[in-house]
């Protein structure tokens, strides 16, 4: 895993340079500007740096596609602009959120960039010699790395350098330090997204490009693009390779000749190139030679290169291995990753949480709590009749609010009608359902104009579990329903309820405290327990008198309300916690 680090600290961290929107202007192109004339993309013109200005360059030619030859209402082009994704609507030269972006651009300013780095070196003159990568335990990985020679294209000055293929770059990057040492022509400047490992927001920087020549195995040269930023990374740590069986790689090895020396200690190095995907497949040829299981020679224009992941040694400090772990500072490890946390890594440990035992069923008893009122109204209302318990709907104060809300439960039930239609046998097996629920006093059916108390009603849809072995379709009530977005629904109004599971720790130990243990479900446990008449009210809901029918008007409408709990509501599985501990508690 390759390592990235803060954005605040560019002298020691291996960043993600992401290329942005903006090309260079040494970049090859096969047409002019339509406004200037020069070697660029017309979106990308800095003589003309308004919609009006280039409009008049236009002179009446199409705004869409910027021919002459038509104007914009009679252009026939689909293009859609890249900025605003607009189509057949502007050429993207004359987008409006195009100069919304240069404006942001230009608003980066990399002299600060450059200061932060300058203000930075003595600080981090400390920390060459330490380990700059993130380590995965007992394995060690070796990077894409050649050693090979770059030219200065003008004046063929050249040096020697260590350069690393990294696919995971959108780009080509050259160290100004290199860049000082040959004296590198700039070609033009190119804005950068810069994005750091573990952070989610990126600085858009203005870089410098050049043009560098590297030396190929066969002794040709190559000519790159690349940008030119301060530093590329820190030092780099290679660690000594473990082979399983160092006669097979020298057999292996004795007709090749490879890119880069093999580590037999700990070493670090400087990196001054990294060539990225921009030029990776022009350079990784296709043959590959597996040495061992997770290593294998790769074959490219600057001869073999070894990569992959090995064993490390026996003489791997146990300080270095950080598992992966982003740490902070130089005090928890000697690796010293980061010199400065960035705002996505947390820096302080919640000491709270070494100290919370509420999972052991420890906690500090609170006074009025809504779950405190909701358990003392629960057993202040709770009726047992006709051998049954009854209990009550735990409000809230803004009960008021509730709508009645029929429209939206008529509408509903309109669109399921329409849905089920074309199933007969489901519309039988729904209306089954519900006739069932009144034979067995689940339900009881109610006059329109009747009232109460609060009036309120809940759609209803349809829910098939073919797998099932016991209730293959299931009548599901939506008492989130709402009619307009401002207004309340049956759930806002009640309180959830104190949670009635017991802690499952507790549970499995008293499982294994006997011989024998047993297991029980109460069959349609909500509907077991039952609504005092009072609370019914708000839980209507609206079926078929005729099934027969697809007719859904007033004359073929039922109107029935729950005399049980209904599943679907926030509160019923708190009451029906509550109404079983009761009942064992009695």
């Amino acid at each position: 895993m390759r390592n990235r680090t803060s954005e605040s600290t560019p002298k020691h961290t291996t960043e993600a340079f992401v290329a942005g929107e903006n090309r260079a202007i040494t970049q090859a192109f096969t047409k002019a500007c339509r406004y200037c004339n020069g070697e660029h993309w017309s979106d990308e013109c800095k003589r003309y740096k308004t919609i009006d200005e280039r409009k008049k360059r236009l002179k009446g030619c199409c705004y869409k596609c910027l021919k002459d030859n038509h104007k914009a209402k009679d252009c026939k082009s689909t293009r859609i602009c890249t900025y605003c994704k607009k189509v057949n609507v502007h050429h993207r030269s004359l987008c409006d959120k195009r100069f919304q972006i240069n404006q942001n651009l230009e608003s980066a300013n990399l002299s600060n960039e450059v200061e932060n780095v300058e203000n930075t070196e003595s600080e981090n003159k400390t920390l060459e010699n330490e380990e700059t990568g993130l380590l995965s335990y007992n394995e060690n990985v070796l990077m894409q790395t050649a050693f090979t020679e770059i030219t200065n294209a003008r004046n063929r000055q050249s040096e020697h350098v260590k350069l690393m293929l990294d696919c995971g770059s959108h780009r080509t990057y050259v160290s100004q330090s290199l860049a000082d040492r040959l004296n590198l022509e700039v070609n033009g400047e190119q804005s950068i997204h810069l994005i750091t490992f573990g952070s989610r927001n990126k600085k858009v920087i203005q870089t410098k490009s050049t043009k560098i020549d590297i030396k190929l195995q066969n002794g040709e040269y190559m000519t790159l693009t690349a940008n030119i930023v301060p530093n590329i990374t820190g030092t780099i740590s290679r660690k000594a390779v473990r082979l399983k069986s160092q006669s097979k790689f020298d057999s292996l090895t004795k007709d090749l000749i490879l890119a880069d020396n093999i580590p037999t200690q700990n070493e670090t190095e400087t990196l001054d190139l990294l060539i990225g995907n921009d030029y990776y497949l022009d350079i990784v040829q296709t043959e590959k030679i597996e040495v061992q299981q997770g290593l294998y020679l790769l074959a490219t224009k600057f001869c073999w290169m070894l990569s992959g992941r090995t064993e490390v040694t026996d003489e791997y400090d146990s300080s270095d291995m950080n598992m992966l772990i982003l740490n902070y500072g130089n005090n928890v490890t000697k690796t010293n990753v980061f010199t400065k946390a960035d705002s996505v890594v947390p820096t302080k440990p919640d000491i709270e949480d070494f100290w919370n035992v509420e999972s052991i069923g420890i906690t500090t008893e609170r006074e009025n709590t809504d779950d405190q009122i909701v358990m003392q109204h629960f057993k202040d209302t709770l009726k047992r009749e006709d051998g049954r318990y009854q209990v009550t709907w735990s409000w809230k104060r803004d009960i008021d609010e509730l709508p009645e809300n029929r429209g939206l439960a008529l509408g509903r039930l309109k669109s399921l009608v329409t849905r089920i239609e074309r199933q007969p046998e489901l519309k039988q097996q729904y209306d089954d359902v519900i006739q069932d629920q009144r034979a067995k006093g689940v339900i009881e059916k109610v006059d329109k104009c009747a009232e109460y108390g609060y009036k309120h009603y809940i759609p209803h849809h349809v829910v098939i579990t073919p797998t099932k072995s016991t209730t293959k379709l299931r009548v599901v009530y939506d008492a989130s329903a709402k009619t307009r977005a401002d207004n309340k629904s049956l759930n806002e109004c009640l309180y959830r309820g104190p949670v009635k599971l017991h802690d499952l720790c507790g549970i499995l130990m008293r499982f294994r405290l006997h011989k024998i243990g047993i297991v029980a479900d109460i069959e349609k446990a909500f509907l077991q327990v039952g609504l005092q008449p009072l609370e019914r009210d708000v839980t209507r809901f609206l079926w078929l008198k005729d099934i027969n029918t697809s007719i859904v008007n007033e004359d073929n409408i039922q109107e029935f309300r729950f005399a049980r709990v209904p599943f679907g509501v926030i509160s019923s599985p708190f009451l029906l916690g509550a109404t079983i501990e009761c009942h064992l508690d009695s």
